[in-house]
């Protein structure tokens, strides 16, 4: 047999899945979205499962207490925080107008107002009417978009027919990585051709161990970001008597643009001051309150920085800061906040496979 054919039948236990879910992508594109949030749950469960597995001394039954204690936590915040939050989505999604925009157009004018000089004063309030209809269409654009973005996350729990069945499908797909997890990367390293068996293995370790330290701590790092500033803003309301709607919105919206490299802090900001700026309020509208909102951030970070990134952050993709910076731009422009959120990991999975593949071709060329 010739080698193309001969690699083909090796190969034909993933070729032929992979055929299947191109050519079927429609409808095998919800139970990949499963599968990828498995085996998020994976990462994010297995160093608890390993903890529990050295007292009990057995896999299995380490998966199962682990499960059992994570759906009595689901069960608890399905009947708290999970309505909560739904009437949150509802409210805040009924709100968004363009009536919206207007209200933060002249409550943004008053406070420029009292703190610019006449001339600037004069010169921005005259920039902003001209560009009126443009900022009225980018406005109806992100209406669009975010109204989409929660329709979208919708359609995703029922992409399955019901929130109950996607939960539990996404339940047995975790099970089966925590049980068998270490046999799906065996299987892939025996399909190897044997004089390629100990590199494929190499960068598997390598990629795996960062990437899972790296996925697993800005998860947690995210997590924290958006508990300390729902506190943080309900604390600010609670002393100076202002009025920021959906807080619990606001917080989860901060740890997700928390997970994107060095621009995910600011733009976790600027919805709540936004919202402030938008809302009626009881308290006059100023500009000391559009600093203590950035204070709370600032310390919501500062927490994040000194304090939780130092102990979750335990493994960092080996990337320059500048690099980082250029990817994030470039996974934006490419794929927008999903194109943020993957650039990093995707590039330091390269970034592993260059340089084993670049040792392995150095001791190569030095053997002959």
């Amino acid at each position: 047999m010739t080698k193309t054919s001969t690699f083909l039948i090796h190969n034909l236990w993933w070729l032929v899945p992979l055929a299947i879910i191109i050519l079927f992508w429609q409808h095998t594109a919800p139970i990949l979205l499963m599968l990828v949030f498995a085996y998020l749950g994976r990462i994010i469960l297995n160093p608890a499962v390993c903890a529990v597995e050295k007292f009990v001394g057995n896999r299995k039954l380490a998966v199962v207490i682990i499960m059992t204690l994570l759906m009595i936590i689901l069960v608890i915040l399905s009947t708290s925080l999970f309505p909560l939050i739904k009437s949150q989505i509802v409210a805040f999604q009924s709100a968004l107008s363009m009536e919206t925009l207007s209200k933060f157009q002249t409550k943004l004018t008053l406070i420029l107002e009292s703190i610019l000089p006449v001339f600037m004063f004069d010169i921005l309030s005259n920039t902003i009417t001209s560009l009126d209809s443009s900022i009225s269409e980018v406005w109806a654009s992100s209406l669009s978009h975010i109204n989409s973005f929660i329709g979208g996350a919708g359609s995703v729990v029922f992409a399955l027919g019901s929130a109950l069945l996607s939960l539990l499908i996404l339940i047995v797909f975790m099970i089966f990585f925590l049980l068998e997890g270490e046999g799906f990367s065996y299987a892939f390293l025996h399909a190897v051709p044997g004089e390629n068996y100990g590199l494929a293995k190499r960068m598997l370790e390598k990629t795996s161990n960062q990437i899972h330290a790296y996925i697993r701590g800005q998860l947690l790092a995210g997590t924290s970001v958006a508990i300390t500033s729902i506190i943080g803003l309900y604390i600010l309301q609670w002393i100076t008597g202002i009025s920021i709607p959906y807080t619990f919105l606001i917080g989860i919206a901060a740890g997700l643009f928390n997970l994107i490299p060095f621009i995910g802090p600011v733009m976790g900001m600027i919805p709540a001051i936004i919202i402030y700026l938008a809302t009626d309020q009881i308290v006059s509208i100023h500009i000391f309150y559009i600093l203590l909102i950035i204070g709370v951030f600032g310390i919501v970070q500062l927490i994040d920085n000194l304090i939780m990134s130092p102990y979750i952050m335990g493994g960092s993709v080996g990337l320059h800061p500048m690099l980082v910076i250029i990817l994030v731009l470039l996974g934006a422009s490419v794929s927008g906040i999903l194109g943020m959120l993957f650039i990093v990991p995707i590039a330091a999975i390269l970034k592993v496979i260059i340089e084993e593949l670049n040792t392995a071709f150095n001791k190569h060329g030095q053997t002959k």
